[in-house]
């Protein structure tokens, strides 16, 4: 690692925790909301830009990666970081999502966008998380788009050092929250954040309540299939068998 990948790495990590900063001050009321909304959406720019330069700077070390490999890490990254700041990267870089023409409007419905990021959830999580956002911006309250936006950011956590770690469960269990909120009988949207709370933030009392309820209302094959061994060691960790 370099001397200004440490520098730029510093000023992430400052930026990042500005971002706490202002949003205690919002609270406080020692900031308006025009100008917290200008602040945020500059230092998450700031730091989403960051992060794309540190990963080329990867790139350029490391043709080999682990797991979701550091390039599908650092794309999920900057789109949580783009969600934050009311931009997406697709946007930015260029790029034109499957749909979209060339002035980006949106010549697909929401079916056919799920559907495609359905496909892609596992094999380019980066471009799910951009399909589902693409629907939400269509429906904002959809709660499928929601939830597995929402779980895609968690796993894509694992390997994202601890302060962007923070950011994108923090993304993820405010917008899993809200597709329950907005359709209390998606049961796809407890069984996942029952697995959050768990597997990322390790409260085993916080996880039972959504997954009972999940097991309660009859979910999918596949998403029963990621809960049953989750369920058992969240029952022997409550009861302290």
């Amino acid at each position: 690692m370099s001397a200004r990948d440490d520098v730029r790495r510093e000023e992430r990590r400052f930026l990042l925790g500005s971002l706490r900063d202002l949003e205690r001050e919002l609270e406080v009321g020692d900031i308006d909301s025009h100008d917290y909304v200008a602040l945020r959406d500059d230092y998450t720019a700031r730091v989403a830009l960051i992060t794309k330069e540190l990963e080329a700077d990867d790139a350029k070390r490391s043709a080999l990666g682990h797991g979701l490999g550091r390039k599908a890490v650092t794309a999920l990254v900057v789109i949580v970081l783009g969600l934050a700041a009311g931009w997406l990267v697709a946007d930015n870089s260029g790029q034109r999502l499957p749909g979209q023409s060339a002035t980006g409007g949106i010549e697909q419905s929401t079916a056919t966008l799920l559907s495609q990021a359905r496909l892609l959830n596992f094999n380019d999580p980066a471009q799910a998380i951009t399909l589902y956002t693409e629907v939400l911006k269509i429906e904002p309250d959809n709660p499928e788009a929601l939830t597995y936006r929402s779980w895609l950011l968690a796993l894509s956590s694992r390997e994202a050092s601890d302060d962007i770690k923070k950011v994108a469960l923090a993304t993820a269990l405010t917008d899993i929250t809200r597709a329950i909120e907005t359709d209390e009988t998606y049961v796809d949207a407890y069984c996942l954040l029952g697995i959050i709370n768990f597997r990322f933030l390790d409260d085993a009392e916080l996880a039972k309540p959504p997954l009972d309820k999940c097991l309660a209302g009859n979910p999918p094959h596949e998403v029963l299939g990621l809960v049953t061994t989750v369920v058992d060691q969240v029952n022997a960790a409550v009861t302290g068998k």
